[in-house]
């Protein structure tokens, strides 16, 4: 990805965490893996106007539940109600540690849930990886790319 692209994803990416992952319930919100896909393909001159155009399908990160911590993650593990619960966890960990090290720890708890949501979750986070990896400056990887893996895997976590 170039510069001016990245900045896109970012803004993108931005715009998207007020939503939550989902819609009406159980269908997935596609948007941070399509605009990701978009950028990488080329097309990140239409990522804002496709936003627009798709922002209808958005809703709002559901309420909070209950603090997800190192205790009691376990109980929190496939509970839908913890949409909003599951990314705050994970922003505080991706806060005080690489995320490689995070992700090294979280795919194999998450592994046996890679059916939840009908894939979209893990799939969403191979989109927010592959941002990170894409990171011009891996030393100085951006908040919005972070914060996206963190809802990524805070979706698979809740589904």
């Amino acid at each position: 990805m170039t510069d001016d692209t990245s900045g896109t994803l970012d803004e993108a990416l931005e715009r998207l965490h007020a939503s939550g992952p989902e819609r009406l319930g159980w269908l997935s919100n596609h948007a941070p893996m399509a605009v990701e896909a978009l950028v990488r393909h080329g097309q990140g001159r239409t990522v804002h106007r496709w936003l627009d155009r798709y922002r209808h399908k958005l809703e709002e990160m559901p309420r909070p539940h209950a603090r997800i911590t190192e205790e009691n993650w376990h109980e929190a593990l496939g509970d839908p109600r913890r949409l909003a619960d599951w990314p705050a966890y994970f922003e505080r960990e991706l806060a005080g540690r690489p995320w490689r090290d995070v992700l090294a720890v979280w795919w194999p708890r998450l592994l046996p849930g890679i059916a939840g949501g009908a894939t979209h979750p893990v799939i969403r986070v191979g989109h927010a990886v592959r941002t990170l990896l894409d990171d011009p400056d891996p030393g100085a990887t951006t908040a919005p790319r972070t914060a996206e893996l963190a809802h990524a895997l805070g979706y698979w976590a809740a589904r």
